[in-house]
């Protein structure tokens, strides 16, 4: 039986959880390739848009993929680890995400490109859905990130 004193901390559990959902991610990916030039080339979609998911937004979908959870492992990839690893780093981006990913934003930069993808992913079925294939220059991505100082450099030890 819940005492009276609990049920403001299960009201302030709920208020937070609901705001939780509010970033939520929909987005889906698939990498194809990791090229020697740096770029990995993915396919991504949104779960929720299906086909009024916009060629623009798989673009920055596929950056914030590279960026805060990382690429699955499969076939011709290996798995790509996200670029922002720490609390530090992740609180340092936020303070230019809003920039970044505004519409003359850094984020255009390091996409090659976005394509309507033919063959859609196996879990999809033959729903009607907007597969896009993405080139991200990861190398430029993280050059950049370095030179804002958001992470460190690779060679600069621990």
């Amino acid at each position: 039986m819940r005492t009276i004193k609990q049920i403001p901390i299960l009201i302030l559990g709920f208020i937070f959880s609901a705001f939780s959902f509010k970033n939520n991610i929909n987005y889906q990916t698939e990498c194809v390739t990791v090229e020697t030039d740096g770029y990995i080339v993915l396919k991504i979609w949104d779960v929720r848009k299906g086909a009024k998911y916009k060629p623009e937004q798989a673009r920055k979908d596929a950056i914030h993929a590279i960026m805060y959870s990382g690429i699955s492992g499969s076939g011709n990839c290996i798995t790509q680890i996200p670029i922002l690893n720490t609390a530090a780093e992740l609180e340092k981006f936020k303070l230019i995400e809003q920039d970044f990913f505004s519409k003359k934003g850094n984020w255009t930069y390091f996409t090659r490109s976005s394509t309507t993808e033919t063959t859609i992913p196996n879990q999809l079925g033959n729903k009607n859905w907007k597969v896009y294939q993405v080139s991200i220059s990861k190398n430029e991505l993280r050059k950049y990130l370095e030179d804002q100082k958001i992470i460190k450099a690779l060679n600069s030890g621990f």
